[in-house]
């Protein structure tokens, strides 16, 4: 019986491990496609997950919800912070904080 536990307990680790790794390419991908529309700078090449949570697709069954915060720049000089949602797999939206605009001499 114990060699079952450990086994599924081994399984799940690999599968949230997995899910993990793909989940952060989605949202690396989209911050980095926002950063790019928009003319910003991604900065550090990186996200971080800051929230992590359980919730309810709207099917009925439960998914893990992740956060990830990234830093860019409109002038090279400031930082401002974005956030990328993820519920699962699926792009949620992504949030970014005011920036300043920097004038282009005509």
């Amino acid at each position: 019986m114990l060699n079952y536990i450990v086994f599924f307990l081994i399984v799940g680790l690999i599968w949230y491990w997995w899910n993990s790794i793909s989940a952060y390419e989605i949202a690396y991908k989209k911050a980095k496609a926002a950063c790019g529309r928009l003319e910003l700078q991604f900065l550090d090449d990186t996200l971080d997950v800051i929230k992590f949570r359980l919730v309810r697709h709207p099917h009925g069954y439960m998914q893990i919800s992740r956060v990830y915060e990234f830093e860019f720049s409109s002038d090279g000089n400031s930082r401002y912070k974005g956030y990328v949602t993820l519920h699962g797999q699926k792009y949620e939206h992504i949030d970014m904080d005011a920036y300043r605009i920097e004038e282009k001499e005509v």
